[in-house]
């Protein structure tokens, strides 16, 4: 791939800018109350070139979004990758996940507890590579898991895809009530042994 010259260089760096400074305005203030003169000031550029960039502010937040999820995923993966042991390998992607939803709740926050049910309101228009990107992960997640079941350190009769799904499920019944919330004592990775023993070791009591 050609370099990229510096005209284009510098329009790389002003859109980074404005996503780094609408972050942290909308863990500021919210998405509702956030505004794009808002996102300008802590920018330090003009409320034009914020327009430049982006349409309004929902198309920026939206933005956000697809790079957050794809941060999430390249990050799980990362640390995957460097483990060798195939059962451990499904922990690290469990402790990494629920990690990275701690480090960027101010973030997430806001999409599952703003006013108005803002998840709702935007969940149709999450752009279609984000929603790819959540499909290909499950099939990393399925991946993973055959490679458990071929080394025999879980359940060969279950199907991975399925399997996937579940865990998937899990991660997200622990991360949605956290960010809205509901454990407000808690940091949300103490949940990391229990999603694991659970996973891999049901709830029937053992005789």
């Amino acid at each position: 791939m050609a370099a990229f010259n510096r005209k284009e260089r510098d329009k790389l760096l002003r859109k980074s800018d404005i996503l780094k400074a609408a972050e942290r305005i909308f863990a500021i203030k919210g998405y509702h109350q956030a505004t794009i003169q808002d996102i300008a000031k802590e920018a330090q550029y003009a409320v034009g070139t914020i327009y430049l960039y982006f349409k309004d502010k929902e198309v920026l937040y939206l933005e956000l979004i697809e790079r957050k999820i794809g941060d999430l995923i390249s990050g799980v993966k990362k640390e995957v990758n460097n483990t060798e042991d195939a059962k451990e390998k499904i922990k690290v992607l469990v402790r990494q996940q629920l990690t990275y939803f701690e480090e960027n709740q101010d973030f997430f926050r806001i999409y599952f507890s703003e006013r108005g049910g803002l998840r709702w309101a935007i969940k149709d228009k999450i752009s279609k590579n984000t929603v790819d990107k959540f499909v290909k992960y499950l099939d990393y997640i399925t991946e993973l898991l055959k490679d458990a079941q071929g080394k025999h350190l879980i359940r060969q009769d279950l199907e991975a895809k399925r399997l996937a799904y579940v865990l998937a499920s899990m991660l997200n019944a622990v991360i949605f009530p956290w960010l809205k919330g509901a454990c407000k004592k808690e940091k949300i990775t103490d949940m990391t042994d229990f999603i694991l023993d659970i996973f891999f070791n049901g709830v029937e009591q053992k005789q």
